[in-house]
């Protein structure tokens, strides 16, 4: 295990210097407390990260779920159709609705690349799947959750919206308009992903610390084991380039990454508990933590290694900031 590479760094992240900058410096990514629909950027650059105020909200607006990586969020508003938040240079653009969205969701899971989400509402038991985000978004997929063998608590999807996940607390399961397959028991499911190809997926194991993968999900799905004991594992999510997946051990206080060929498994030990894996603006660049009147913490890929590094507390009227893999 690697120790902990923090404070001043003598270099900037890959990506940095393309990524785009206001006159507070470059964006790194926003942060939202969605109880309070408030949403803050991320600026400058590690070692000299901060936050801005809280951005001006549209009237109305009362969710804010982040996209992972992008400079867009999904969000609910009193008395409105839901709608695209659209983000640039650290601020926001405009709003723009979704025509047959759900007004209000539980959960809300992105795909890897944020083109397509899946929306869960457990009181209006239904099911919607969104695509062409952001720009085009669509109802892909609209159905009623009381056909599913399991109430869904997690979900996954691709980028294209043609593979769709659902998990309850210990089953993976394929839906379609015509239903729902089994495709993995497990003794627990803490996060659940479809990786970069969009054909396969991982599930996390909290009960043995195990990473499961499904092969050809859409198809004839087959399953193995890629790791085992990882001893606190919650948030799962894939690297950019599809050869590693990324894990959040928050009772661990550590951040892995997996190699999928290969299982190995490179650990970086945190300050804070990594409660999950918000995927910023820069490659492979991760929130994991982010509460009030307290430094925020992000990690990012550095070559083969990783660093941890943090960013000074703002105010948020004593509210903690929940940092989730996919957005809830």
């Amino acid at each position: 295990m690697r120790k902990l590479q923090r404070y001043l760094l003598p270099a900037l992240i890959a990506g940095v210097a393309s990524a785009a900058t206001t006159i507070g410096g470059p964006v790194a990514g926003y942060v939202s407390e969605s109880t309070v629909a408030q949403l803050r950027t991320i600026l400058g650059v590690p070692g000299a990260y901060h936050l801005s105020d809280p951005l001006p909200m549209p009237d109305g607006v009362t969710k804010i779920r982040l996209a992972p990586g992008q400079d867009f969020a999904l969000v609910e508003s009193a008395g409105s159709a839901p709608g695209v938040l659209f983000l640039k240079l650290g601020t926001i653009d405009h709003v723009a609705p979704i025509a047959g969205a759900m007004p209000t969701a539980d959960w809300i899971a992105f795909s890897p690349g944020a083109g397509s989400a899946m929306l869960y509402s457990s009181a209006a038991n239904r099911l919607q799947v969104l695509k062409g985000l952001p720009d085009a978004p669509q109802v892909a997929l609209d159905m009623d959750s009381t056909t599913m063998q399991e109430e869904p608590v997690l979900g996954a999807v691709s980028d294209d919206a043609s593979l769709v996940l659902v998990a309850s607390s210990s089953a993976l399961y394929r839906v379609s308009s015509g239903g729902s397959k089994l495709l993995i028991s497990t003794g627990g499911i803490a996060s659940v992903t479809v990786m970069r190809n969009g054909a396969d997926a991982a599930l996390s194991d909290p009960t043995t610390g195990s990473i499961h993968l499904v092969s050809n999900a859409a198809g004839t799905a087959t399953t193995r084991v890629l790791v085992s004991g990882l001893d606190g594992i919650g948030t799962i999510f894939p690297a950019a380039d599809g050869a590693s997946l990324f894990a959040a051990r928050p009772s661990a206080d550590m951040v892995s990454s997996i190699d999928i060929a290969s299982g190995q498994v490179q650990s970086f030990a945190s300050l804070a508990a990594p409660m999950g894996l918000t995927p910023l603006r820069n490659r492979d660049t991760f929130l994991i933590s982010a509460k009030p009147h307290e430094a925020s913490w992000m990690f990012y890929r550095d070559g083969t290694g990783g660093r941890i590094v943090f960013i000074p507390a703002a105010e948020t009227g004593g509210r903690e900031i929940p940092v989730r893999g996919g957005v809830r």
